[in-house]
């Protein structure tokens, strides 16, 4: 084999190592689960969830559409690989709620769609080639409006987890 070929083939496997390790390093796992101490059901349906760095930019964690049931069991959301760093809010898009009250399922309006949820101890440290777990802990408070209509007006918090 030719020197010169033996040479490009060592350059483009360096390449491609180098390439590996610099992606293994900057990003990390993701996994996201949502709970809740409410003994009422309440089905909450989230089109977006994403995360404010600290550096100021959102990242997307995941634009899938999924309703789960809050419940004091961990449910979860999504898993994502996201640029390593530290985290500092959550926001979720939340497109519809439903509560049973009394044994009736009724709409339950979300002012303004969006939850902005603060990561609470310091934040999420997604360190590079590890997963990271964040968990966000839902204090549903339902307001009644009247005319039998109710708002989520929910007390929110995430943290990080092991």
């Amino acid at each position: 084999m030719n020197k010169s070929v033996l040479a490009i083939i060592i350059i483009v496997i360096v390449a491609v190592a180098g390439a590996g390790i610099y992606y293994y390093s900057s990003y990390g796992s993701l996994e996201v689960y949502v709970t809740t101490g409410n003994s009422d059901p309440i089905y909450i349906t989230i089109s977006s969830i994403m995360l404010h760095s600290e550096n100021g930019q959102w990242i997307t964690v995941s634009n899938t559409t999924k309703t789960v049931l809050l419940s004091s069991n961990l449910s979860f959301l999504a898993s994502s690989t996201i640029p390593a760093g530290n985290y500092t809010e959550v926001r979720l898009v939340i497109t519809s709620a439903t509560a049973t009250i009394g044994g009736i399922n009724i709409s339950v309006k979300v002012p303004s769609g969006i939850i902005k949820i603060p990561i609470i101890a310091g934040g999420l440290k997604v360190s590079g080639g590890s997963t990271s777990k964040l968990e966000i802990i839902v204090g549903p408070h339902l307001v009644s409006s009247g005319n039998g209509k109710y708002i989520l007006s929910p007390v929110i918090t995430a943290r990080q987890f092991s």
